[in-house]
């Protein structure tokens, strides 16, 4: 498998394991429309969020590690701001070595790094022609205590 192929795979399973602990599942559609990658539901009501799902392990940490600053492709920008329904971006970081992405004994299976998430509905366009980039909160970690948050303002009809 390419090493592109393997990251997209690797992060759509943290986002799988983070869903399923928040009680969600994750819908992939065969089809990648608007930069949709995948869409978000929790079980048993109607409220969803979309998602792009993004990987990387180059270092995106800003100095003072508060951020990651991701480039994003102009299309995908523009795709991801002007989304009416709820949509996030979603990037999950990975170790350099492949072989320390993940790591499993008989008492644990620890996937590495993390993801995180912004929310670019809302978003200004910039007149940038290639790429943008975002920065995301670090404090905007993709867990299943966010994510269980971000379902509950969707319920309420808030924003993300």
């Amino acid at each position: 498998m390419d090493p592109n192929t393997k990251k997209e795979r690797f992060s759509l399973a943290y986002i799988n394991a983070v869903a399923t602990h928040a009680d969600c599942e994750v819908i992939e559609p065969k089809v990648d429309r608007r930069s949709v990658d995948g869409i978000l539901k929790r079980a048993r009501i109607s409220e969803t969020i979309g998602f792009q799902a993004k990987s990387t392990s180059r270092g995106v940490m800003s100095s003072d590690g508060h951020a990651v600053h991701f480039p994003l492709l102009m299309r995908d920008y523009d795709n991801l701001r002007v989304e009416k329904h709820p949509f996030i971006l979603i990037v999950v970081l990975l170790p350099d070595d492949q072989t320390e992405w993940l790591t499993q004994n008989d008492d644990k299976l620890c996937l590495r790094h993390c993801g995180y998430w912004l929310s670019s509905v809302g978003h200004h366009p910039v007149p940038n022609r290639n790429s943008v980039t975002v920065r995301i909160p670090t404090a905007n970690v993709f867990s299943s205590a966010q994510l269980t948050d971000m379902m509950d303002k969707v319920a309420k009809g808030e924003t993300l």
